[in-house]
């Protein structure tokens, strides 16, 4: 027990199994994801590829000095192409699926999780035992590596979630997995519009081929990790827009994963909506397994330092600096948040605890008018629902500028979907353009 009177999420995770309550509840559907199994099994149409334009098909496949030369014929470009047309959309809707299904995980209901992932589940190890066997030649050898490992990541995160029933950390494997799945196939997002259209939000999924400004996405390198291997600790992830003006005053978004997490992780939650919207992301990665939650001061110059990178960089806009975090840091982004004089403008708290060392009254850090998003799940199994209404009650009452987003159904995660509300809350300029 830390000083917050909650245990960290880490130290809570360890003890789930003890916590959590079983009832004749348990396996129903997860009222936040049960109706979205039918919309992404729709298959989105610009998730797939018009078979006669696969990649391959156009690359290799009308250049026949090239195609001679690395010794292949008609035929296997032809079929290699028709795998590829036929893989990635099970690849891409596999993906949807599971991040609609993290959301929606409960402890106590692993079944109905299982139940909901398994037709993606069924598809994408049909299109991995089709395309793993495959050879891709030389000159896309790498774009066939990152594919292929995108695909396996992709398999072990729906291993993972199938292993929750047994395995409480499983869930915790499963996130890892997923985002390396992501991390993996967003180098291929110029060269592929289906993989280039996943990583934009859906009501921007409307263009044919990729649009000319992305085309040069790949040679800007968009995606900066400072130090930040899976393995490492205490460095950050950063994405900066490559086609936004640099001497445009641009909104900064820094994001905070939870206990145990890491920024290469959260920054996959967040980059779908920065690339749709053209704001910089920030996703730092704390130095030990956890914030340093009874030492908050302790993290700030970390983070001020990556305002500085990214600020010599490209222009940011200093009225527009949102910071955000998930579980501890939730609990992160208030403590920091509400100092006086630190350069964050907007919080945005998600299924995190409040400090009690903050409704100190002599310390006077609640009675501020900075914006605050409050985002809690109504079936949060680690810092139960009952919290965020605490936390929403004590800031609320002195702080005219507080939205509480109490989400129904969302258990212990990021809240992707609260970001539609959210991001045009924080600055006019992240709205959604279509």
């Amino acid at each position: 027990m830390d000083r917050l009177g909650f245990r960290s999420d880490r130290a809570r995770r360890t003890e789930q199994t003890t916590l959590i309550e079983t009832s004749g509840r348990c396996e129903q559907p997860c009222r936040l994801i049960q109706d979205q199994q039918v919309l992404i099994l729709k298959n989105d149409p610009i998730l797939h590829i018009t078979p006669s334009r696969s990649f391959l098909t156009l690359s290799l496949g009308i250049i026949p000095g090239k195609r001679k030369r690395i010794g292949l014929m008609s035929q296997d470009i032809e079929h290699l192409g028709e795998v590829i047309t036929a893989a990635v959309p099970a690849l891409l809707t596999a993906l949807e699926g599971m991040d609609a299904a993290q959301q929606g995980y409960h402890p106590a209901r692993p079944a109905a999780t299982i139940n909901f992932i398994a037709p993606f589940t069924e598809s994408l190890n049909q299109a991995h035992a089709l395309l793993a066997p495959l050879t891709f030649p030389e000159p896309v050898a790498k774009f066939g590596n990152h594919l292929k490992t995108s695909f396996l990541y992709a398999t072990r995160t729906c291993e993972n979630l199938n292993a929750a029933a047994d395995d409480s950390m499983a869930f915790l494997r499963a996130s890892r997995t997923f985002s390396k799945a992501l991390d993996q196939l967003f180098p291929l997002a110029t060269l592929l519009n289906p993989i280039h259209q996943f990583f934009l939000e859906t009501p921007l999924r409307t263009s044919a081929s990729v649009p000319e400004h992305f085309l040069s996405e790949a040679s800007h390198c968009p995606i900066i990790h400072i130090e930040n291997a899976y393995d490492q600790r205490g460095g950050a992830s950063v994405y900066i827009p490559h086609w936004v003006d640099p001497n445009a005053l641009t909104p900064v978004v820094i994001a905070l994963h939870g206990g145990a997490g890491h920024g290469r992780d959260m920054l996959w939650s967040w980059l779908r909506e920065a690339r749709s919207r053209g704001f910089v992301l920030i996703a730092p990665t704390s130095s030990q397994d956890t914030w340093q939650l009874n030492q908050p001061e302790q993290e700030l110059p970390a983070l001020l330092a990556l305002l500085q990178f990214v600020k010599d960089q490209i222009q940011i806009d200093p009225t527009k600096i949102l910071l955000s975090g998930l579980s501890d840091g939730a609990t992160l982004t208030l403590q920091l948040g509400l100092q006086p004089g630190t350069p964050f403008t907007h919080l945005a708290p998600f299924s995190g605890t409040l400090d009690p060392a903050l409704v100190n009254p002599a310390l006077g850090l609640l009675h501020q008018d900075k914006p605050i998003y409050l985002v809690h799940g109504s079936d949060d199994w680690m810092f139960p629902v009952a919290i965020g209404q605490m936390t929403a009650e004590v800031l609320g009452a002195r702080n005219p500028n507080l939205i509480y987003n109490e989400i129904e159904g969302l258990g212990h995660t990021f809240a992707r979907t609260a970001l539609k509300q959210l991001l045009p809350w924080f600055s006019a300029a992240c709205a959604l353009e279509q």
